[in-house]
């Protein structure tokens, strides 16, 4: 029904490197699946659906709620779309319910509305949807919807965590990285960012990257650390060519190559990472200062005083 979007907060630690939290989770499975099963109906298949969904079948109704929001078969209608996707909540469709959610926090349609959210949230968490324990728990974190409780937030993420969520393992290891809801303790952190990041999600990757990066809750390894780096650049996530940069212009057990890290600053300032900008200024700079600096061993290399 919906694309999964997030938004990162960046924690400055040592060489800068920082932790990502994703804000909220969606599922585009669903999204996808339903658009394109709508797509491929004809007429008479899809009256048949309306006759289903009129019938009271949850599936039905909740097909002609997406029918409604995209414009398929018929004329796009917010307005009609969140009234078949309340029949098919009021049948305990969680995904329905969740979705619901997001149509009020981003104000899809109708007017934007973050503590009529947070109440369809609640509803699909209460019957076990890990998405919207993710999303109610970043309610919670951000005190939007909801009056701030960060202790209620780490609960839902842990919740949903626990039912293997990537997403949400990723943002209870923040939690616990940060001491947040929760007593901080950076092995338990990385425990759950290892589960994120085995199973690809890319800030999960970024973070157990950091985790390696400053040897916090595991032994420092930076080979390690630029693997997790790699894996997440090469799913998108611009922002860990700044930690790939990072450890070859300051780390301890990498050789220094300004090249290189010059090379990853520059895609990171063409994608609009913000952070990076200074840091490619402050690379060049000492290349032009000093080109023998462009490849060093990490015994030879000296960190510069900032």
């Amino acid at each position: 029904m919906s694309v999964r979007h997030g938004h990162e907060l960046f924690k400055p630690t040592l060489l800068a490197l920082g932790f990502a939290l994703v804000i909220t989770s969606a599922t585009a499975q669903a999204a996808i699946t339903a658009k394109q099963q709508l797509a491929a109906l004809n007429e008479s298949q899809f009256r048949h659906l309306q006759e289903q969904a009129r019938h009271g079948d949850a599936g039905a109704q909740a097909a002609l709620g997406v029918a409604y929001e995209e414009g398929l078969h018929v004329q796009k209608d917010v307005a009609e779309a969140i009234s078949w996707y309340e029949r098919a909540a009021q049948q305990g469709n969680a995904e329905v319910l969740h979705h619901l959610g997001l149509i009020y926090e981003e104000g899809r349609g109708v007017v934007r509305n973050l503590e009529e959210a947070a109440a369809w949230y609640r509803k699909a968490a209460e019957l076990g949807y890990a998405p919207a324990q993710c999303n109610l728990g970043t309610m919670y974190l951000e005190g939007r919807g909801v009056t701030r409780d960060v202790n209620e937030a780490a609960k839902w993420f842990e919740v949903a965590a626990r039912q293997g969520d990537a997403q949400a393992e990723s943002n209870i290891g923040y939690m616990y990285n940060h001491g947040e809801g929760v007593p901080r303790d950076d092995q338990e952190a990385v425990t759950w960012y290892r589960k994120s990041a085995e199973q690809g999600f890319a800030i999960g990757e970024r973070n157990l990257g950091s985790m390696y990066a400053l040897g916090s809750g595991v032994a420092k390894d930076e080979a390690e650390a630029m693997h997790w780096f790699a894996k997440a650049a090469e799913q998108g996530l611009a922002s860990a060519w700044v930690n790939e940069a990072l450890l070859y212009m300051e780390g301890t057990q990498t050789p220094r190559d300004y090249a290189t890290a010059e090379k990853l600053l520059e895609r990171a300032v063409t994608t609009g990472i913000v952070e990076a900008k200074p840091l490619l200024q402050s690379c060049r700079e000492t290349l032009a200062a000093n080109p023998a600096v462009e490849k060093q061993t990490a015994t030879a290399a000296k960190p510069e005083a900032r």
